[in-house]
């Protein structure tokens, strides 16, 4: 179910609750909502309670006044602000793409709160300069044709090509709640991603457990680079989808059964 948070930084805060038992939260990516996880969140909460916020601008949260403050940091102390709403004193935390970031960022600051931490097509490090220099020419598309029809163009990118020609009723109409998002934010999240630090230091110290899923058909994350990371924690599950590109909460019906075992690892690695 959708709950409201009224709160003096972020005005009002939504997020998707369902389910009971252990907590795992879902951070949704740029740029979606929460109701890009809706079939992960339908499977998931018959056995663990799931928490799916909206980032500002996403949902039914409020958009930042100050679109210039946005930052993985801010983001992650939304996430907090919700698990002491919740009083959730531990989860595992799925992070997809920008969620990822903010993933980090939440282990970073509150280490003491994770039990497990899911890349889901994300990275900890920080961009690399042709990725910010991407992300500035993203930025002067919007600027001068607006940002419907730049997510028109941008979004099906970010599925495997034969899974658009599969389903493109679907896909446009991802597509079109990605339009829901105001130009303003969408500029500011990509001024934060290319403000972000590298925090993979942070996979060679967390004490939990770490997974990683790309899709083989991922044009946003090289999976070269991607697999480069998966020797820095102690404790890592490397997944690799055939035939998926940077959206396997859609793409690939695997996932959930994934993010199941996963999860359970967690809990026993926590029991242990």
């Amino acid at each position: 179910m959708q709950k409201l948070l009224m709160h003096p930084r972020f005005e009002q805060i939504s997020y998707e609750d369902a389910g009971t038992g252990p907590a795992v939260v879902l951070l949704h990516g740029f740029p979606f909502s929460s109701s890009i996880f809706q079939g992960l969140i339908e499977r998931l909460s018959g056995k663990y309670r799931t928490i799916a916020p909206d980032f500002p601008g996403a949902g039914s949260t409020s958009a930042l006044l100050h679109p210039e403050d946005a930052s993985m940091e801010l983001l992650a102390e939304l996430v907090k602000v919700i698990l002491d709403q919740e009083k959730v004193e531990q989860c595992v935390l799925v992070g997809h793409s920008m969620g990822g970031y903010v993933a980090m960022a939440f282990a970073d600051a509150y280490a003491d709160r994770m039990k497990g931490l899911c890349l889901l097509h994300s990275t900890a490090y920080e961009d690399s300069e042709e990725k910010r220099q991407a992300r500035v020419r993203s930025i002067q598309f919007i600027q001068t044709h607006g940002s419907e029809l730049f997510l028109k163009q941008m979004v099906p990118g970010l599925f495997a090509s034969h899974y658009v020609h599969a389903h493109p009723d679907e896909v446009n109409q991802i597509v079109k709640q990605s339009q829901r998002i105001p130009a303003e934010m969408l500029i500011a999240y990509y001024r934060a991603m290319m403000k972000r630090p590298d925090r993979s230091y942070l996979l060679r110290t967390l004490r939990i457990p770490i997974a990683f899923v790309f899709g083989k058909e991922d044009t946003s994350l090289l999976l070269d680079q991607a697999l480069s990371m998966i020797s820095l924690p102690g404790d890592s599950t490397v997944h690799v989808l055939e035939q998926t590109g940077h959206m396997s909460m859609i793409e690939h019906p695997r996932l959930a059964r994934l993010l199941d075992y996963f999860i359970d690892y967690c809990e026993a690695s926590l029991i242990g």
